[in-house]
């Protein structure tokens, strides 16, 4: 029981984390990187806020969905082969929405927000252009936006994965 308790304690944190730091990005780095004097400051604070951001958020997801798997592997064990016929259907949209959050997640980190920090290694080797400001005004509002929509699609996780807890009683 105790292993089963520190799994779900370590999901719970790991989801709190999550979802936090993506508040933390809206709330905190972007407001930060705007009031920044000017526009090499602003680009220097948003390197540094996506540095732990990119690599933070994709650890806890990895952890979410290992720990998430671990406790499943634990339930299909113990509910045997009523397993499918009371949680399947909901599993089914939990699990399709887990995999729609990776992939808008993954967008994120790697397709926007890494890339504005690369750019500029790039441009400071000589090996190419910097972004120019709209660039990094447009990628940076689309961060915002998939932001919201991550924010979105945890809430309904957290929603489904109630919903579940209430049909196998705890």
């Amino acid at each position: 029981m105790l292993t089963t308790e520190l799994l779900v304690f370590f999901h719970v944190l790991a989801l709190a984390a999550f979802f936090g730091v993506q508040f933390a990005m809206l709330y905190m780095l972007l407001p930060a990187a705007a009031r920044a004097p000017d526009e090499a400051a602003r680009r220097a604070i948003l390197i540094q806020g996506f540095r732990f951001y990119n690599p933070f958020t994709l650890a806890m997801l990895g952890v979410l969905v290992i720990t998430g798997a671990m406790r499943l592997t634990d339930l299909k064990a113990a509910m045997g082969f009523n397993y499918f016929a009371r949680i399947g259907s909901l599993l089914a949209i939990k699990l399709g929405l887990v995999f729609v959050l990776v992939f808008i997640q993954t967008y994120v980190t790697f397709g926007l927000a890494f890339r504005i920090g690369r750019q500029e290694e790039v441009a400071a080797h000589g090996d190419g252009p910097a972004f120019t400001v709209e660039k990094i005004d447009r990628m940076l509002g689309r961060i915002r936006s998939m932001t919201w929509v991550t924010i979105i699609l945890t809430a309904a996780i957290v929603w489904e994965s109630l919903k579940m807890a209430r049909l196998i009683g705890g």
